[in-house]
């Protein structure tokens, strides 16, 4: 899991894009996947973005932990819209009776609905789209190159003056360093998990056998991340954080050819899948 939000190294056509276009093109695909509404189109929506996973090559490990969150997601989905699905008729299923001892009179009945089940599938592709996307922005952006893109969007020049538009670095920087802290955290909670069993915490049992052994784990992983967190800081300063109010930087961001194309490419296709909703595709349409 600790692969889903971290930076990966290579040579590829993406990791060479700019991280402000692949920014617009994230953009693009988050509004697409709201003001669409049709099944078949929240799917293709979706589908678009595999052939840049394809271009990207991602490791084996980052491929498992993205079958694994999109599979809880899809699931998630399903049965939330199954059983509580508001355009449902016939239950396919009976899961509480309207009968039964004190749940039955509070909830008039759980029923599962097949019809709610096939809704709520294409419902995730919303969400499964954006994060598909946001994963494809971070896995080829470098952390400083994507702190660039932030505070220096795109510059504009009035009266002889050249004016960047873009976040404070503050927030900038902060976007990127929670972002950065995910996997950390993730890599630690392992560390810790497998270290308390080394030691003897047994975790197999109910529920109350886990919430007693989460206590050792919970308190030595947000130890760690406050000393992750200060040394952060201290490095910060060391470094001259806000020290000056305009900074500088070494490696400047200029638009190639390669970022044309596909600013281009971003732009036809949202623009595409709004026309396609301005013409009736739009909306969140019953199954």
């Amino acid at each position: 899991m600790k692969w889903l939000f971290r930076y990966e190294q290579k040579d590829s056509l993406l990791h060479r894009l700019d991280p402000r276009v692949k920014l617009l093109w994230l953009f693009g695909v988050s509004v697409l996947s709201v003001v669409l509404g049709t099944p078949y189109l929240l799917v293709v929506l979706f589908v678009s973005t595999l052939p840049f996973w394809l271009i990207l090559r991602p490791s084996k490990s980052r491929i498992k932990a993205m079958l694994i969150v999109f599979g809880s997601i899809g699931l998630s989905f399903i049965l939330s819209q199954a059983l509580f699905y508001y355009w449902a008729r016939d239950p396919l299923f009976t899961l509480i009776p309207p009968s039964f001892p004190l749940l039955g009179p509070l909830t008039g009945g759980v029923y599962f609905y097949a019809d709610g089940a096939v809704y709520g599938l294409y419902q995730s592709f919303r969400f499964m789209t954006s994060l598909s996307a946001a994963m494809l922005v971070l896995a080829t952006s470098h952390p400083g190159r994507l702190i660039t893109a932030f505070v220096r969007f795109f510059e504009i020049r009035l009266g002889g003056k050249n004016y960047r538009i873009g976040l404070p670095y503050e927030i900038a920087f902060m976007l990127s360093s929670a972002v950065s802290f995910a996997p950390t955290m993730l890599e630690e909670s392992g560390l810790i998990l497998n270290a308390m069993q080394a030691r003897g915490l047994e975790l197999k049992g109910g529920v109350c056998t886990k919430a007693k052994a989460l206590r050792y784990i919970l308190v030595p992983l947000v130890v760690n991340i406050l000393r992750a967190g200060r040394k952060l800081a201290v490095a910060a300063d060391t470094r001259g954080f806000r020290a000056n109010r305009h900074r500088t930087y070494v490696n400047e961001l200029r638009l190639k050819r390669n970022d044309y194309l596909f600013l281009a490419y971003t732009v036809l296709f949202t623009a595409g899948g709004i026309y396609l909703s301005y013409t009736g595709f739009g909306g969140t349409v019953p199954v």
